[in-house]
């Protein structure tokens, strides 16, 4: 069947299904004996926040659900969203396969495949900057906020399947103990987040960051202080960074 912009809609719809299907098989351990919320649990490196903080997921599953159901109803048929439904479907099916490869503690696996996610993420955020500079109606809340909240979160979730793999397969991380890799790792991961917000100033990205590191701040309060202040200081960062890029936005439209 050769692709065209018709019946993307569809191939849209064939993927969030594989996606609903997987999660729910997963999550009543059809696959492996880890189901969904459980996977690994005795894997947990330092780097992992606190529980709460993966309740993000409820909101970008409910944007991931709704953004083909929008499409569908706006009619959207242009070359360029086409080229960002098809970047969709292809994650959908990335995001099912992690959620099995993982209920089997495959980690090494998931660290590929969620790199593909990643990837695929990054060409999603590419044709939604693109759209948006050549003035390509979108509407922020159904086909943006959600993307960068996904991109965003698995950014973040990359480097916490990494670290779980090295923990799961016993790296002993060439002598060096886990805190100090744990704040080497976050430092690395805080230049990363701050670097594609001084590209984008998208807000809802490092948004996510200030979520993930609250969660981590307040796991470590009272067991690692020194983890949980480093946190916190990174968090506080992000914050800035949005004041100050909020109000560069407000002079420059003073100008």
């Amino acid at each position: 069947m050769i692709l065209t912009n018709k019946n993307t809609f569809f191939f849209s719809f064939i993927g969030l299904i594989m996606l609903i299907t997987l999660y729910s098989l997963t999550l009543y351990g059809f696959f492996g004996p880890h189901p969904i919320g459980t996977t690994s649990t005795s894997i947990r490196p330092l780097i992992v926040p606190e529980g709460f903080a993966f309740s993000i997921w409820s909101l970008i599953y409910t944007g991931l659900i709704a953004f083909p159901i929008y499409q569908l109803l706006k009619r959207k048929e242009t070359n360029q969203w086409y080229s960002l439904r098809i970047w969709y479907v292809i994650n959908m099916v990335l995001n099912g396969l992690w959620l099995v490869c993982a209920s089997y503690d495959w980690l090494w696996i998931t660290v590929i495949i969620i790199l593909l996610m990643l990837g695929s993420l990054v060409k999603i955020d590419y044709q939604i900057r693109e759209m948006k500079r050549e003035k390509v109606e979108i509407n922020y809340w159904m086909e943006s906020f959600v993307f960068s909240i996904y991109f965003g979160w698995v950014t973040l979730a990359t480097v916490l399947n990494i670290a779980a793999a090295l923990k799961f397969y016993q790296w002993n991380g060439w002598g060096i103990s886990e805190l100090y890799w744990s704040l080497i790792i976050l430092s690395v991961t805080a230049v990363i987040i701050i670097k594609l917000f001084s590209w984008y100033h998208d807000k809802a990205f490092i948004a996510v960051g200030i979520w993930a590191f609250w969660a981590l701040t307040l796991r470590h309060w009272e067991d690692l202080p020194i983890l949980a202040y480093f946190s916190l200081a990174i968090m506080i960062l992000f914050i800035l960074l949005i004041i100050s890029q909020m109000a560069v936005s407000k002079l420059i439209r003073l100008d």
